[in-house]
């Protein structure tokens, strides 16, 4: 059956009656007016959405926020646009049913599914696990060939503007203007995910009753007792039962996540770090060499090091350049070992701890631009 939606692109929470006139302007198909697409640059609502996904955020320290899911976005647009005709769109959604079912652990339900041709890998735990990941991988490669720059039998030539992908980004639009006219904050939007602060029952339900006029199935994946957000790509919350979770890298360097926030004993393997070029890595063991003389060890495109302490065999990390050498990112003002070495030769003592000590303090310090750390953290 048919949703309706009126002038303004917005659900009106009921189905289509056959044969009835709707106002003008109204639609029984989700639709974005005033959308605009040229030249590769998409805008909405007055601002640009990306072409890989909405991306939103609104720095700063917050409570209580839920944070919502959307079940398979990409595969969900491909059966609300019914991309490869009624037949196929519904054999892609028995495969997208299947590996749903699997994943709530609903074996039994998808015993009966795809004729039961599942039910011999779904008798132990394991076997389901890989065959849902197995249905994820061929549900994804479906979803990435609809966009693909050659010709497959997934892709139309009509589609120049990625509508598998947009149309979740300007659903996600939508929403984020929905919620903040109910009086919440969006504090961040991530492609198919939303965090809502000072969250109620009533906006969750809110957020799945929406999404479900769409055709896309929220799941409340959990609720953090607190989080501060530093940009749309970083940051740091705790779960209501007190465990922490870190998202970008700054906040999850295992040291600084352990001293700031888990107060976990910090290992060796702790103060290790992995860098890797497409070039190759030295490390310049010029300590005690003159001035402009350099030793150089080649170690390769990928190493586990850690930073030493001056006068314990460390060397310069660097990158190899068309130019000559530069130092690897992150390394600059600080000796380096192998790890491997470093344990090898029981220096484990000869960590300068400095390096992790400056992200530490790094890490107070941005967290600290949105409010009290120490009472965040408390």
């Amino acid at each position: 059956m048919s949703r309706v939606f009126n002038e303004l692109g917005q659900p009106v929470y009921r189905d289509y009656i056959p044969g009835e006139a709707l106002p003008a302007g109204w639609s029984v198909e989700p639709f974005f007016p005033g959308y605009t697409f040229d030249h590769g640059k998409s805008v909405y609502w007055g601002e640009e959405v990306g072409e890989g996904g909405y991306v939103y955020a609104e720095p700063g320290m917050y409570r209580a926020v839920a944070l919502l899911d959307i079940a398979s976005m990409h595969p969900s647009s491909i059966m609300a646009e019914r991309l490869f005709g009624d037949i196929y769109t519904a054999r892609f959604g028995d495969i997208l049913a299947a590996r749903l079912a699997i994943k709530h652990g609903e074996f039994e339900k998808a015993e009966k599914m795809l004729d039961g041709k599942l039910a011999p890998y779904l008798k132990d735990k394991d076997a389901a696990k890989n065959l849902a990941q197995a249905l994820k991988i061929a549900i994804n490669s479906v979803y990435g060939l609809t966009s693909a720059g050659f010709d497959n039998p997934f892709r139309d030539k009509r589609n120049i503007d990625n509508i598998v992908a947009k149309r979740g980004a300007l659903f996600m639009v939508n929403l984020k203007h929905a919620v903040q006219d109910q009086g919440f904050t969006v504090a961040h939007i991530k492609t198919d995910s939303i965090k809502i602060p000072n969250a109620t029952p009533e906006i969750v339900k809110f957020v799945m009753d929406y999404g479900k006029e769409y055709g896309y199935t929220f799941e409340h994946e959990a609720t953090y007792d607190r989080m501060c957000l530093v940009n749309d790509a970083v940051y740091i919350a705790r779960y209501e039962d007190g465990k922490w979770t870190a998202t970008g890298t700054q906040f999850q360097v295992p040291y600084v996540f352990k001293k700031l926030f888990s107060r976990e004993p910090i290992e060796f393997d702790d103060l290790c770090e992995t860098k890797s070029v497409s070039t190759a890595l030295y490390l310049d063991m010029n300590e005690g060499l003159p001035e402009d003389a350099h030793n150089y060890k080649f170690v390769g495109r990928v190493g586990r090091f850690s930073p030493i302490k001056t006068g314990c065999g460390g060397g310069l990390l660097l990158r190899k350049t068309d130019k000559g050498y530069s130092a690897a990112t992150g390394s600059k003002g600080y000796r380096w070992m192998e790890s491997e070495e470093v344990k090898k030769l029981g220096k484990e003592k000869d960590v300068d701890k400095s390096y992790y000590d400056r992200l530490v303090d790094e890490a107070v310090e941005t967290i600290s631009q949105y409010g009290d750390f120490e009472q965040f953290i408390s």
